[in-house]
């Protein structure tokens, strides 16, 4: 990271001193199209901010800075774009570059199906060759995207290519528009709406030649690849879906909905953000995509910002071995792991959420932190308030009528991504009806129908405290699916509270966890009935397992620093919760407990 900033700010110092240094700053930025992956994020980085600053490198063509009226720009059989001043903004999106011609950007469809794994390259300028490949309009079509500095040789369009073939018979065209992608960002900005354009050719002309459907269309862009999906949408009518994978921040975030993929571009449109922290605070974590909800529902895994196992490079190896088919693919992603890790992950999501049977189901809440609390795990009477994020997210039934909706979820740090929810009820008893309450550490394992056992600490950072007949909620995540366990191990530590003299315990008390039930409740499989053959999500009431003494007595004393097995049984849902009873008895006794424990302390010492 330090040789990134002495490269920053010799660009800097380099800028002031242009007048004077004119060849040697012009010669540096174009070296910087030569550079690999890891020095062209350089220029990602950089170019949006300092961009302005090199304007004089660019030539003055059009209505670069969106001063004026607006230009149209046409491209022949595939349209025109308007080159205007809500492409401009002082702050967002300080310059307007009109794109390249198509023969410098030089747009390539990859067509792969099942009978046809290598693929057929066909030339967006001669569409027409489609129809000598084994396109079939009678399959659905997958369109993906690339963003800034790849092509469709990247890892990761690579491994969904080959995800969503092995799930479904499908059209996949991989779009490679590397002739525009590896250019200054600002330039790369603007060649995506000559790719939308291409696209939106491509589909149009296959619905008027080969009976494509646009409703069976599904385009997937991550990056700049999200917007240039968006622009694409604009003019395709009916389009049915478009994925936008961590689309990319500078030059889109805050501006009008016609310079960004907006819900109006295609019938749902569903967005995974996972690299959200500004660019422009470049002191802090570099973020490389967008904040704002763009898409009728916005997914945001561990709050959009830093994910699991992004934050060391331990994991780079991991990937280079794991990723792709051979090793030049798993380092081709193991070296954008190193720089963009976060912004990467997106792709990474949405490909595992079509091989695995984990559902990724995310939950509507006002913020992260509510759903890491456990306050919106619930599917709404409606069923709109959760959704799989992922490839099955058009499976969520709010499309209609809602815009914008922020949905929550967390996942691991792979290669397992997803997680299960759980709900966890705790119901304790107070039998001598003394009230009062307990303090120190609540561990709960589940036995999984294979025998193993998996462990999850309830008080893991402080222990709490716990009343005498009240009741308690967790909200558990684990990678495996845990909702045939029947049976629990339950271990309480009670401790004392230095600061509290009632906590200290020494005649007549009881350190014990007195348990009546617990509730183990699958959120995933159960409270939303997923049914996995039709990839649809079922609303209804949560049925939990319960779990008590074996007998189905009414309570389980949980000695300090002891385990006590609990079972399902039907017995368990005939106990009642009860309801706290706070005794003077019990007041009293403990402040006699820590008087005689205060005496000791004193004799003892004097």
């Amino acid at each position: 990271m330090k040789s990134f900033w002495r490269l920053l700010l010799l660009v800097v110092v380099a800028t002031v001193a242009q007048e004077s240094e004119q060849g040697l700053l012009k010669g540096m930025v174009s070296s910087l199209r030569n550079f690999p992956v890891i020095g062209n994020v350089f220029r990602a980085s950089v170019d949006p901010m300092y961009r302005p600053i090199l304007n004089h490198f660019q030539p003055e063509i059009g209505d670069r800075e969106g001063e004026s009226g607006s230009t149209e720009v046409c491209f022949g059989e595939i349209g025109c774009i308007y080159n205007d001043i809500e492409f401009f903004h002082p702050i967002h999106r300080p310059i307007n570059l009109p794109p390249n011609s198509r023969e410098e950007i030089n747009t390539l469809f990859t067509l792969v199906t099942r009978e046809n794994t290598k693929g057929t390259v066909i030339e967006a300028l001669d569409v027409t060759k489609v129809l000598n490949t084994t396109f079939s309009s009678a399959r659905k079509t997958k369109i993906l995207i690339h963003g800034f500095l790849d092509s469709n040789g990247v890892t990761w369009m690579l491994d969904m290519m080959r995800a969503l073939l092995l799930h479904d018979d499908l059209n996949v065209f991989m779009v490679d528009w590397s002739g525009g992608s590896r250019a200054l960002y600002a330039q790369a900005t603007a060649n995506i709406r000559v790719v939308g354009l291409e696209v939106a050719h491509l589909v149009n002309w296959l619905k008027d030649k080969a009976g494509l459907q646009p409703k069976d269309v599904h385009i997937i862009g991550h990056s700049l690849g999200a917007h240039t999906a968006g622009y694409a949408g604009e003019r395709i009518s009916a389009l049915g879906r478009i994925t936008g994978l961590d689309p990319a921040e500078p030059f889109f975030q805050y501006m009008p909905p016609v310079v960004r993929l907006d819900p109006t571009d295609a019938k749902f449109v569903d967005v995974i953000h996972t690299d959200v922290e500004s660019i422009i605070f470049i002191a802090q974590t570099i973020g490389l995509g967008l904040w704002q909800p763009i898409g009728h529902i916005d997914f945001y895994p561990n709050d959009g910002r830093k994910q699991p196992g992004c934050n060391s490079l331990y994991h780079v190896p991991f990937t280079a071995l794991t990723d792709g088919l051979d090793l030049f693919e798993g380092l081709d992603s193991a070296q954008k792991e190193i720089v963009a890790c976060n912004h990467n992950r997106a792709p990474k999501l949405f490909t595992d959420s079509i091989r695995s049977k984990c559902p990724y189901m995310a939950f509507q809440c006002n913020s992260y932190q509510q759903y890491l609390n456990g306050n919106c795990l619930t599917c709404g009477e409606d069923g709109t308030r959760c959704a799989r994020m992922g490839y099955h997210a058009d499976t969520w039934t709010g499309a209609e009528n809602h815009s914008y909706t922020s949905f929550y979820l967390s996942t691991t740090s792979g290669p397992d991504y997803c997680v299960y929810h759980y709900q966890l009820k705790i119901n304790l008893g107070d039998p001598d009806k003394i009230g009062g309450r307990l303090r120190g550490r609540l561990k709960v394992s589940f036995f999984t129908e294979e025998g193993n056992i998996r462990d999850f600490d309830l008080t893991p950072d402080n222990p709490g405290t716990f009343g005498r007949g009240e009741s308690y909620s967790y909200m558990l995540e684990h990678t495996e699916d845990l909702s045939s366990s029947t049976d629990a191990l339950v271990h309480w530590t009670y401790e004392t509270d230095v600061f509290n003299p009632l906590s200290y315990c020494v005649l007549f008390c009881d350190q014990s966890l007195p348990i009546a039930k617990l509730t183990f409740t699958s959120i995933d499989t159960i409270h939303m009935g997923i049914d996995e053959k039709e990839d649809n999500v079922i609303t209804g009431t949560p049925e939990g397992v319960s779990m008590c003494h074996r007998q189905g007595e009414e309570i389980i004393r949980v000695k300090s620093e002891e385990s006590v097995r609990v079972v399902s049984s039907p017995l368990c849902k005939d106990i009642a919760e009860v309801t706290p009873i706070y005794s003077v008895r019990n007041q009293t006794l403990e402040l006699l407990n820590a008087g005689i424990d205060v005496l000791n302390h004193y004799l003892n010492n004097k």
